[in-house]
């Protein structure tokens, strides 16, 4: 670390680590061009300690792939176990062309800021607690009719859920949907929010299908619902830890 700014990492072997952590985690990385307003999405794919690289997947959205390819300078945001990174200066070194779409090869940046205070804390619901939510899009294809789905967690600012199948037509990132309705069964009230898909994973093995979710236009009442549920969720994971 850096003696005059502790959240500024620059030793390769430290930068490995954090980059490597963001691929375990498939955390979606935020691209930024210089000069750009338009963001893109990308996954982290592979980490190469021994040559100081990374692998970046093609960017969503497709226009992101003529910047790479103009030699376009990029900076990189993403969480890391909750925990915001940063860095920038990036130019793609080579594109590799597999069969799923363009590959970018990256060089480690020089340094990269990973902030100490985390973001709005995730509470995991566990499954005793049996969470149903449902979801809907006025928007999406016919039928429209709700999609139901199991709270994975929840902060103050976003959740995550998973569904029981392969939906389709997939999420997209920053789709919007007017109504997801999560059952608070423990406060015996409902809470209906307006949210945005951030990242879906497909688990075709298991015909699974999890997705992030943020928080759009939350009222003073409902944010107010939502911090006491996950302060609840919290009490109640130290309350099982006694336990066992």
């Amino acid at each position: 670390m850096n003696s005059d700014a502790e959240h500024i990492i620059n030793r390769p072997a430290e930068v490995a680590s954090v980059l490597s952590s963001l691929q375990r985690q498939r955390s979606p990385l935020t691209i930024s061009f210089r000069g750009v307003e338009q963001k893109y999405l990308s996954l982290l794919l592979a980490v190469d300690r021994k040559e100081q690289v990374f692998y970046l997947d093609e960017l969503n959205q497709a226009n992101g792939h003529k910047r790479i390819l103009a030699n376009e300078i990029f900076s990189v945001r993403a969480t890391d176990q909750g925990i915001t990174v940063f860095f920038t200066k990036c130019q793609v070194m080579d594109v590799l062309d597999e069969k799923e779409g363009a590959v970018y090869r990256v060089a480690f940046p020089s340094e990269l800021i990973h902030n100490q205070k985390r973001d709005a804390f995730r509470a995991v619901v566990m499954l005793g607690n049996n969470m149903p939510v449902s979801l809907l899009s006025f928007t999406r294809k016919e039928p429209l009719q709700p999609l139901s789905a199991r709270l994975v967690d929840i902060s103050s600012t976003g959740c995550k859920l998973e569904f029981d199948s392969l939906i389709e037509p997939h999420f997209k990132n920053f789709e919007v949907f007017e109504q997801l309705t999560i059952n608070l069964k423990a406060f015996e009230q409902k809470l209906t929010l307006k949210v945005e898909a951030r990242h879906a994973v497909y688990d075709e093995k298991n015909k699974r299908t999890s997705c992030g979710f943020r928080f759009m236009d939350t009222d003073a009442r409902v944010q107010a619902d939502i911090d006491r549920f996950v302060i609840f969720l919290q009490r109640e994971a130290r309350r099982m830890d006694v336990l066992k």
